[in-house]
Order: structure tokens, then C-alpha cells, then sequence
């Protein structure tokens, strides 16, 4: 009775603690008498904090700053990427190309299975065929399909540490939505302490260590400060011959002179 009484009201509350900070805000301004506008603040702060106690029950306070500065550093991220695909572009290549290597040879062997089952069913010119002729075939193809499938998770194993790394670094940034009581909450930053103490799994796309588990994460590359132009240096400027009397000034060229007459014999 008690639940169903608050999620009727949790939906209006954060309206009337609008209604009650106005009212407040404006009677500290008219009113001579502070302590009915300091009772409809402390009432809209109530109501406020009544209708977004799910979230403050989530949040991390004493993560307050970091989180401000994930925030900000979220602002200059261009483009978000799915950690499976964060990790081809962030991560060893050598791993990613192992990973699709054993992903192209799982499809394979899972298409000439298909295709295999396919004319056992529906094609009657093999039916002469003894079916345990094919079972030797078919258990080699799903020993290749195992051990593709065990290098695929050893590749993903590897990648989501390295990824993780980079995280723990503070040089990519990602954000993801925190899960409580298996209900997702909205998406936001995570902070890079709570790297340290959680576990990535990049196919999945998902984080959890420590009370902590977040689905839907996407990674970005942290924008790097920009340096400040240094201004140019300043041209000295030659010396006077007052400053610095070895310094000879130039002189205007003369003009040339007529030359006297030669004498005649």
C-alpha cells in the first residue's frame, strides 16, 4: 500500500518542489519574516530529494569531482564506439585480427554444417548413403568450431583487458547505464577510479565489480588539451651608434664628380 501511495506521488514531486522553491525565492524577497521562506526551501529540497532518491542512492559523492571532470572531458568526444568495436581501433591489432580470423573460420564451419544438414534432409540421390559415414565429418568440423570458438574468447579475453587499461589510464572515456535491482537507470559517465575495481567483457558490452554493473557501455577517445600558441619571439633591434660606439653608420653614396679637363700637349 505503502509503494503504490509513493509512485503515485514521486511523479509530481519534482513539480512542487518548483512551486516551493518560487515561493520561497519570492517570499525571501517581500516578506520581512525569514522563516517561512526558509521553511518552503527546506520543504522543496525534501521534495526534490524525495522524487530523485533512486538516483542519490546511486550516486557517488565522494566521485563527485572526477565525475564533473569526466563530464567535461565528455563534452569534446567526437565519436562513440561499442567496446568490441572500440577495441580494433584502440587495442593490439595483432589480437583483433586473430579474433577475426577464428570469428570468419566459426562462420564457416557452422555454414558447411547448414549446408550439410540441408542435403542430408532434402537431397534423395545421396540417400543410398550410410548415414555413419558422415559422422566422422561432422566431429571433426565441431572439434575445428571449438577450437576457433576457444581462440575467439582468448582474443576477447585480451582485449577487454587491454581496453580496460586504457580506461584505468584515463586516455579513452566511456559511458554506460548503471543497473539496479536489474532495472536500467539513464546513461552516465563513469568515472575512471571505478575502472580499477570492475571487470570489462566486451562482447557483451557490459562492466561489473564491487556492487557496481553497468550494460550498454560505449567508449570514446579523450580529447587531448589543446597547448597554448607560443607568440613569436621579438625581433631585436639594432643598435644606435649612441648604445654601441663601434657600430659605423652608412653613408650616402656621393654623387660623382665631373673630371677636370685633361691639359693639352
Amino acid at each position: 500500500m505503502t509503494a503504490h501511495w509513493t509512485d503515485r506521488i514521486r511523479p509530481y514531486a519534482g513539480w512542487a518542489a518548483l512551486v516551493l522553491l518560487a515561493a520561497g525565492i519570492f517570499g525571501s524577497i517581500v516578506a520581512a519574516n525569514f522563516a517561512f521562506p526558509v521553511t518552503l526551501l527546506l520543504a522543496a529540497a525534501a521534495l526534490a530529494a524525495f522524487r530523485y532518491w533512486d538516483a542519490l542512492k546511486t550516486f557517488d559523492f565522494w566521485a563527485l569531482d572526477e565525475w564533473a571532470r569526466m563530464r567535461y572531458d565528455a563534452i569534446g568526444v567526437r565519436d562513440w564506439h561499442a567496446p568490441h568495436h572500440a577495441a580494433e581501433i584502440y587495442c593490439s591489432q595483432v589480437a583483433v585480427r586473430t579474433r577475426n580470423e577464428a570469428a570468419s573460420e566459426m562462420n564457416t564451419i557452422m555454414m558447411e554444417l547448414i549446408r550439410g544438414q540441408g542435403h542430408k534432409d532434402g537431397d534423395a540421390s545421396i540417400s543410398f548413403a550410410d548415414p555413419k559415414s558422415l559422422a566422422p565429418n561432422r566431429t571433426q568440423q565441431n572439434a575445428k568450431y571449438d577450437a576457433a570458438q576457444a581462440r575467439y574468447n582468448q582474443c576477447n579475453t585480451a582485449l577487454s583487458r587491454e581496453l580496460l587499461t586504457h580506461l584505468v589510464r584515463g586516455d579513452l572515456v566511456a559511458k554506460g547505464l548503471p543497473t539496479r535491482d536489474d532495472v536500467a537507470q539513464s546513461e552516465r559517465i563513469i568515472p575512471t577510479s571505478r575502472w580499477r575495481i570492475m571487470n570489462l567483457d566486451i562482447a557483451k558490452a557490459q562492466a561489473t565489480g564491487l556492487g557496481w554493473h553497468y550494460t550498454g557501455i560505449v567508449v570514446g577517445l579523450k580529447p587531448r588539451p589543446r597547448k597554448p600558441a607560443k607568440p613569436p619571439a621579438p625581433q631585436a633591434r639594432p643598435a644606435t651608434p649612441a648604445e654601441n660606439p663601434t657600430v659605423k653608420v652608412p653613408q650616402a653614396p656621393r654623387p660623382d664628380l665631373p673630371r677636370p679637363p685633361r691639359p693639352s700637349a
